[in-house]
Order: C-alpha cells, then structure tokens, then sequence
C-alpha cells in the first residue's frame, strides 16, 4: 500500500533546499520568497543544523504554519553545526525533484518568474540540461548596494549562443570562466542525477563552498545555460560581526583551510586568471 502511494506522488519538476540554523526571521523571509515562485511544480525542503532554544521553538512553530507546503528536517546539534555543504547534500538527498535549487537562509528570491522561467529553457532544450545560472544583486549590512561587478554578471558578452524567448542562451564553461567570478548557490541550479553523479558539495570545505561545487560542476557538465535575470538579494556579512564572534579565530584558521583545499583541488585558478577570480570572491 505504501509503496503505491509513493508511485502515485508526481515528481516535481524542481527540488528547492533552505539550510538554516538560529534565525528563524531571516529563514522566514527566504521560505517565503520561495512559496512566492509563480511556478508551483516544486517541494520545498527544510534542513535544520541543530538549532537550539528559543531559536528551535520558533522553527517547530513555523512547520506548524507552513504544514504542507514545506518539510522540515531537524540534524543532531552539534556547536558549530554540520555546516553549510553537509546540510545541503543532506537536502539533496531527500529531494525527489529533477532540478535542485539552493537558497541561503539570510537571503531571498526576488524574481517571482525565476524557476518558470528556468523550466521553459530547459524543456525547449533538446539535450538534458545539467546546470542553469542565473545573477544576483548583494547589499551591504546597512542596505547600500555593491555596485561592484559581481558573481558571473556580464558573462552573456562571452558567449556565441543565441538566447531564447526567455534571454536564456547556452555557454561553455571556458566562456563563464572569463567572467572572473563564481555563480552563487541561490543562482545556480543542478540536474538532481548529474548533481549525485559527480559527488555535490565537497564537506570539508564550510566557507565559500558555492567556488569549488561550482568549479567542478562547470567542468563535468555537458549542457550549462544562462539567464542574466538578477533573481536573488544576497545579505553580505556584516565584517564587524564576525570579528566579534567568539569562534572567530577558529573561524578564521577553517577559512583557511578551506582555501588552500580549493586552490589544491583547482590549481589552474591560482595563476594570473585565478587572482582575479579569488579577489571577486572576496568577503561575499
């Protein structure tokens, strides 16, 4: 009986995960902006790193309110957390959609049209596509804009497709490399095979994950599309935060090895292209 319910339960085009952990109002904020997608043809799916308190009692209400629209799951807690890779390879694990999404707890979706839009491009392809980027726009602490180039914004000026109705247009991975940036997870969507296929984020790495899951999935993917819709608000750390924070040197000494995990794994970024693309990166 079981096993023909779980037939009888259409597979969703997309699959969107939300790691979170101690700040349920800013969770609330992104959820939100995902349940707010005028396309309806996705689950949603919650990965809590092991809040605690007051912070776990207001998620338990908040599953509550949401009951039916999103599922929520609850990882042992440990003090600094699984992080941010372990949580959303935990997500993409549960996921039964054909496309995975990401989205940063602190930030949100801006574009209502983002994931319709994405599902007409990448069914009028003839080839499964395997990864769809779009942009962002990142705001300081204070709400100013970056106005600094940021993330793979301008790369369409590389690429020799032609886009779609849609503005989307395929692009090799030599071309996006010429952007000096990296496609943030709250931009980036994965084929859920093709994600399980080359191994998803690397969980050793808990800082600036979005680099090296983005390297490595530009070099494995046979059919990349990109869309220049900023559809995502990126929340840039606030610098002073963080040098208060009380693991902050632990923090630090983690930052760094995580780097030099990634310029090992990627050693063509550290010549004169990869100085450029790892001062894009910086602070973000």
């Amino acid at each position: 009986m079981i096993e023909r319910m779980n037939q009888s339960i259409p597979t969703p085009f997309f699959s969107v995960v939300i790691p979170t952990r101690n700040r349920c109002g800013l969770f609330k904020i992104a959820l939100d902006s995902v349940l707010s997608q005028d396309c309806t043809d996705l689950e949603v799916i919650i990965v809590n790193d092991g809040s605690t308190g007051a912070d776990l009692e207001a998620y338990h209400a908040l599953e509550l309110a949401y009951q039916g629209k999103a599922s929520f799951h609850y990882l042992v807690h440990r003090p600094n957390g699984h992080g941010q890779s372990y949580s959303m390879n935990f997500g993409a694990g549960q996921a039964r959609g054909k496309y995975l999404c990401f989205l940063d707890d602190d930030d949100a979706w801006i574009d209502p049209h983002h994931l319709q839009r994405c599902k007409a491009s990448i069914e009028a392809q003839k080839t499964s596509t395997d990864l769809y980027f779009t942009d962002q726009r990142a705001l300081f602490s204070d709400g100013r804009p970056n106005n600094t180039p940021l993330w793979i914004s301008g790369v369409e000026k590389f690429a020799h497709g032609a886009p779609d109705a849609n503005g989307t247009r395929r692009i090799s991975a030599a071309e996006l490399l010429q952007a000096g940036g990296f496609a943030h997870l709250n931009c980036s969507i994965y084929r859920r095979e093709f994600w399980l296929g080359f191994g998803g984020m690397d969980e050793n790495i808990r800082y600036e994950c979005d680099r090296d899951i983005y390297m490595r999935g530009i070099d494995a993917a046979d059919c990349i599309l990109y869309n220049p819709a900023v559809v995502s608000e990126h929340n840039i750390p606030d610098p002073k935060k963080i040098q208060q924070h009380v693991d902050c040197d632990l923090d630090l000494r983690e930052k760094d090895l995580s780097t030099a995990r990634f310029r090992q794994r990627h050693p063509a970024l550290a010549q004169q292209g990869g100085r450029r693309f790892f001062k894009a990166c910086e602070g973000l």
